[in-house]
């Protein structure tokens, strides 16, 4: 993407991975001009953000604010708006119920793309799960962003 100035994380209801990736991008970056944004597409009521991510930020001093789920409408993306879902049936959806088609990856799409080197696109989501698994998303979501950062060359 030429000129990027605004990222929007997607996931199923807006609770956990995409607020996740939304705070985590915003801590690592320095360029404060970037908007970054998370939505759900599953969104019936505003729902405050799973109450293990925020104790999760805060034990890693990843700075966030009180935060509810958001739904995810397509007039938010322009040409300057990168989507990243974080499953492959997100980005499906995307594709075919919002007939959006540039821009939009999976987080590990974007962030790994190797030649010929098939991948799970799926980041896990460790809602059920213990806080191991949040942890475990925390590191690989941190490890994809900047991943992110350095392929868009953001400060």
């Amino acid at each position: 993407m030429e000129k990027c100035t605004r990222i929007i994380f997607v996931s199923k209801e807006n609770v956990i991975l995409s607020p996740m990736a939304e705070w985590i991008m915003k801590s690592i970056l320095m360029d404060k001009s970037k908007e970054i944004l998370s939505r759900g597409l599953v969104v019936l009521f505003a729902e405050p953000r799973d109450q293990r991510v925020t104790e999760l930020l805060i034990n890693h001093a990843v700075p966030c604010e009180e935060q509810v789920s958001e739904e995810f409408k397509a007039e938010e993306v322009d040409e300057e708006t990168l989507v990243l879902t974080m499953n492959f049936t997100e980005k499906v959806k995307l594709v075919e119920d919002y007939g959006l088609t540039e821009h939009v990856y999976t987080l590990r799409e974007f962030a790994i793309e190797e030649e010929g080197v098939e991948l799970d696109p799926d980041v896990p989501d460790p809602y059920g799960s213990g806080d191991e698994a949040y942890e475990e998303s925390y590191i690989e979501l941190k490890d994809l962003l900047y991943k992110v950062k350095k392929k868009l060359q953001w400060n």
